[in-house]
């Protein structure tokens, strides 16, 4: 049953319902805007936008929304490249400007304010773009801003511009229409994998409710519904046997665009299992749709949510986000409301689970539906595909879902969570003193281990991580590539009886993120918990460390899942660099093999019996008091024997000069890594990342004419031997946001270019003005890193790991950095060893 005409009345019904002890009536109140946004109209009659964004000090981005105004060539022309260049402005994905919805919106990303002239400049040149549309026009600007100063600005440049007729209230022209015939397409595609998309269509919120916590229940309503039929779908598939290379979700909501909403869910898999596959996806969304979820599941799913969403709500957005809202307001009447609102909605405690579950449901069914508003895909399938007898195959497969229901349990809460219970022998608080990095509280209990604690209050978070030492040199025989499924493998394991399957959901119930990091000499599992959720994760450590079993069946389905993965572009480079180094976290093809397991089952099991051989690392919204006796009654429930790892040596030898190869199978472009022996101290840290920005600067100044983005990656290697990589991903932006002028973007043109700006940029004078810039900029970074409990935690983590301390002098070390250091480490980066991959 679809129930599309309704799905607005069902929203609507539990928004009043959010807001029951607050609304008197059948009216919901605004949203409260973001502090940090400034919204007006100019005296031409253009609105604006200003939101004080410093996350990238000293950088702002620009944007010009034209409503009703499609793209045009005219568009195109307006712009000048070779200015864009000189003000340091490169395209992004989509060029410098694009087609939203019938609409023109010009975009200038990063755009370095902290130079007058520029700023000046820019603004100038974005207030002649509005001069020569009469459209209805917004200007936003998202960054490091003086909104007083920048107001009286525009007010000056906004003089340029004609009076505008502005309306008060634009209201879309949207009239949700089902289309009762579904639509099915198949796209080729030269990959041994293929993909099943389903998209479902939904009228979308009224304008009216744009700015109300209608807007907020419908965007979280989506997540969780991704939520659960990624849970339901992982385990069907995995049930039938069927191996699965990926489950996305893609999702256009009424912020999104003007037209219905439309919810797609993605899986990849081997071509021979396409039929199968599509019909696994059709009955799970059937039987959703049919029966709905329980109370039980639906309460697990928003607790898999809760840390994502608190994250959110704690951490500013992107620049780049902040312009992307304020596109939605003007256009689309989206609201404005901090990220800290979502996170108020979704821990309100007016409604019971049950009554808020059958409006869960009351959505899922208005969503879902046979073959009303379906679009069925497929890209990469067989020749033989047959779309109508597709089409046939996925019918009968949703009826079939949605009239026998598969019995499951599919809440996340399928193993007792008792199992971890232990009876651990108590320890003692040996030693206590000051981390002398962080400044958090270093404990040494009785039985040896090390825990460093430190308190940053008001997320409802803390981050973690327990570090070992000995990694994975320690493991004899190791083959290339096979690294990185050590580290997967542990999430396979049954922990003190429960299954792998269910142990990982009870982790995601609890809101629990885990992830394993292995280098050469360490080992890490790391991640974050809700604050209530310490007990639990020492329990849980405990049970991995102590009383796990490789899962055979999980294994095999892993293996399968595996061998249709495609290795990242960076494992391909480094393999590429440094040709049968064998100690990385690197994952190549064909490198998981039978013998894998029993490796990793030795190196954990001498890991884990040497827990005093490491430190467990925790910050955020914990209190000493709630933290010490937990610690005092688990602690001594681990092994610690009394050795330590030896850092073996380990032999390495990178790639010298540069090797130039095609990789097939990836967005056109250039990919390339360049490498080189630097010491790893304070002062070559931090004079790398203000380098890189130079680079950057160089890099805009060559490529921008050619249309192409630029994204630069830095990495850092103390062991075996200290390296400093950077890591460039250059790619042609959409030639319909770029001037027709732009030169050729065929990659063997620029791949020369690219060349001459590496080389370029070692000799290249540095700008004072900059250099002071980019130090500002990585000052402000730091610093809101090392108050930040992940930046605690990751600090702590390199510390104990790689035997370096990178942080406590790092004013002084950034003070110090000057434009000879910058284009010292440049030198050194470019005349080290270079990895180019053409991708045409």
């Amino acid at each position: 049953m679809n129930l599309c005409r309704q799905y607005s009345r069902f929203l609507l019904l539990l928004a009043l319902l959010f807001f029951s002890t607050i609304v008197p009536a059948q009216t919901l109140p605004s949203l409260p805007k973001d502090s940090r946004i400034q919204k007006g109209s100019l005296a031409c009659g253009v609105r604006y936008y200003m939101v004080t964004n410093p996350s990238a000090k000293g950088y702002a981005h620009i944007a010009i929304i034209q409503r009703d105004t499609p793209l045009s060539d005219a568009s195109r022309q307006q712009l000048d490249p070779a200015f864009l260049s000189r003000m340091g402005v490169a395209p992004g994905e989509d060029g410098y400007v694009s087609d939203v919805d019938g609409s023109t919106v010009y975009h200038f990303r990063d755009v370095p304010f902290y130079k007058p002239e520029v700023l000046d400049s820019m603004l100038l040149y974005s207030f002649a773009r509005v001069a020569l549309s009469k459209a209805e026009q917004a200007v936003v600007v998202s960054g490091d801003i003086d909104p007083v100063e920048l107001k009286k600005k525009m007010d000056i440049f906004s003089m340029l511009v004609p009076k505008m007729l502005v309306k008060e209230n634009h209201r879309p022209d949207y009239v949700w229409e089902p289309s009762p015939a579904p639509w099915v397409d198949a796209y080729p595609s030269h990959s041994p994998v293929a993909e099943i998309s389903v998209t479902y269509a939904g009228a979308r919120v009224p304008f009216d409710y744009m700015n109300t916590a209608q807007a907020i229940v419908s965007d979280l309503f989506g997540e969780e519904a991704q939520a659960i039929v990624r849970h339901r779908l992982s385990r069907n598939l995995r049930d039938a046997g069927i191996p699965y290379g990926n489950i996305g979700f893609r999702s256009l909501r009424s912020k999104d665009y003007g037209g219905d909403e439309r919810y797609t869910v993605t899986v990849s898999v081997a071509k021979e299992h396409v039929d199968e596959a599509m019909r696994v996806l059709s009955s799970t969304l059937a039987e959703i749709d049919s029966f709905g979820v329980s109370a039980r599941e639906f309460s697990d799913a928003k607790k898999v949510l809760t840390a994502q969403i608190r994250s959110r709500a704690a951490t500013t957005p992107s620049q780049e986000d902040d312009v992307r809202r304020c596109v939605a307001n003007f256009l689309y009447g989206a609201h404005l409301a901090p990220y800290s609102e979502t996170m108020r909605l979704f821990a309100r405690k007016n409604l019971a689970d049950t009554t808020e579950t059958r409006f869960f449901n009351l959505f899922t069914d208005a969503l879902l539906g046979q073959l009303e508003n379906l679009t069925l895909e497929f890209t990469g399938a067989p020749d033989s595909l047959d779309k109508d007898q597709a089409l046939f195959n996925y019918n009968l497969a949703y009826l079939y879902g949605s009239v026998v229901p598969s019995e499951k349990t599919y809440d996340w809460h399928s193993a007792d969570s008792s199992r971890l219970t232990v009876s651990a022998p108590k320890v003692k608080i040996k030693a206590e003193k000051t981390e002398p990095v962080t400044g958090g509280t270093l404990w040494t209990f009785s039985n040896g281990m090390r825990v460093v604690f430190k308190r940053v209050a008001g997320s409802g978070v803390f981050h973690y991580a327990l570090q070992l030492n000995g990694g994975l040199s320690q493991i004899a025989d190791l083959k290339e590539g096979e690294g990185g499924y050590i580290g997967d493998l542990l999430s396979l394991y049954d922990v003190a009886g429960i299954p792998a399957p269910a142990f990982r959901d009870l982790l995601s119930a609890g809101g629990v993120r885990m992830e394993t990091e292995l280098s050469v000499h360490s080992f890490a599992l790391k991640g974050e918990a809700p604050s209530g959720q310490l007990e639990f994760l020492l329990k849980a450590l405990l049970g991995m460390a102590g009383n796990r079993k490789l899962n055979v069946n999980e294994f095999n389905h892993y293996s399968q899942n595996e061998a249709l993965a495609q290795p990242s572009v960076t494992d391909l480079l480094y393999q590429r660099l440094v040709p049968g180094f064998v100690y990385t976290s690197n994952k190549l093809p064909g490198k998981l093999t039978a013998d894998t397991p029993a490796k990793a089952h030795k190196y954990y099991n001498e890991r884990f019996a040497h827990m005093q051989d490491g430190v467990l690392i925790l910050s955020g919204d914990l209190k000493e008091e709630v933290v010490k006796p937990l610690l005092l009654r688990y602690l001594g429930g681990f092994r610690t024997d009394k050795e330590t790892a030896a850092r073996k040596a380990v032999a390495m030898k990178p790639l010298t000069g540069t090797v130039t190869s095609p990789i097939q199978g990836r967005p056109r472009g250039l990919y390339v890594l360049m490498d080189g022996e630097y010491a790893l101290t304070s002062d070559h840290y931090y004079t790398s990342l203000v380098a890189v920005r130079a680079l950057e600067q160089t890099l805009v100044k060559y490529l921008a004419p050619y249309g192409y983005t630029v994204k630069t990656g830095t990495n850092f290697f103390a062991q075996p031997q200290e390296r400093f990589q950077i890591e460039l991903t250059c790619l042609p932006a959409a030639q319909s946001g770029l001037p027709e002028q732009t030169l050729s973007q065929d990659p063997e043109t620029v791949l020369p270019v690219l060349r001459l700006a590496l080389q370029s940029s070692v000799n290249a004078k540095i700008d004072p003005v900059d250099l002071k810039a980019w130090k500002a900029r990585l000052l402000a970074d730091v610093k809101l890193e090392l108050s930040s409990p992940s930046g605690f935690v990751a600090t702590l983590l390199d510390r104990y790991a790689n035997n370096k301390d990178i942080a406590s002098r790092y004013e002084e070390s950034i003070a110090a950095i000057n434009a000879a250091k910058v284009q010292e480490y440049l030198r050194a980066l470019v005349s080290g060893g270079r990895i180019e991959f053409v991708s045409e």
